[in-house]
């Protein structure tokens, strides 16, 4: 079997070092990586689209920043979450799929920005992980973290005001660029983020501009206060 280091980059083999999962593994948390790829997604694309089983279930985030979402049956979205560099994605589905059933929900993973990631072995992960007993409370807390990262986003979409969704949701999706903080996402993508329409996500970013929160530039936003934007996310919910 080829060696790790001529399969995975050095930085591929680095973000999954640093994640909180493999920092928690008993053993050797390397042996994880046999069999594992490096995949490159344009931003934009699908990492995959689930009706059923998912075609990519088990990765972490080199680089980049991807959003896994919801559909509904009209084809709305919501945001579960979004992972960026070190975060492992589809634990539960390799963990326990049999909690999902034969009528998994409709959710997709898209790449915001350009992503690489280095896509797991289920089989291997599965087999390294069973060797042993002591991995099981690594695991229980890995995806206690991830359930209630996705609690805390779904709850506040639910029940926090328009403004504070889409101040948040920019937040999350800033990144730096010569020296400012910078959203190169449409209207319609912060919608599809916050579960909303975009007709309704207009308003609230014409008051956030209006008020000196934001500007447009060319194509992006620029977050002229981020931390009024941090304030006002802090409602209660």
């Amino acid at each position: 079997m080829p060696s790790r280091d001529r399969q995975l980059g050095p930085g591929a083999i680095a973000a999954w070092r640093s994640s909180e999962l493999a920092t928690r593994l008993a053993g050797d948390p390397d042996d994880v990586l046999d069999g594992a790829l490096e995949l490159r997604v344009p931003a934009g694309q699908l990492f995959h689209r689930a009706d059923g089983p998912p075609a990519f279930p088990l990765g972490v985030v080199v680089s980049g920043l991807a959003r896994v979402y919801a559909i509904s049956s009209e084809g709305r979205q919501a945001t579960i979450r979004y992972f960026a560099a070190a975060d492992v994605f589809g634990l539960p589905f390799v963990v326990a799929p049999e909690l999902f059933g034969e009528e998994p929900p409709v959710w997709g993973v898209r790449a915001l920005t350009d992503c690489h990631v280095v896509q797991l072995s289920p089989s291997r992960f599965r087999e390294v992980v069973a060797r042993d007993a002591a991995n099981i409370w690594p695991l229980c807390t890995e995806m206690m973290r991830t359930m209630m990262v996705t609690h805390d986003m779904l709850t506040k979409d639910v029940f926090q005001p328009v403004r504070a969704r889409v101040a948040r949701h920019l937040l999350d999706l800033a990144e730096r660029d010569a020296g400012q903080l910078v959203v190169a996402a449409s209207q319609q993508d912060i919608a599809d983020a916050i579960g909303s329409v975009r007709e309704v996500v207009s308003r609230a970013v014409l008051w956030l501009r209006d008020e000196g929160f934001i500007r447009r530039s060319g194509r992006v936003y620029v977050l002229e206060n981020p931390a009024g934007l941090h304030a006002m996310t802090q409602v209660n919910v």
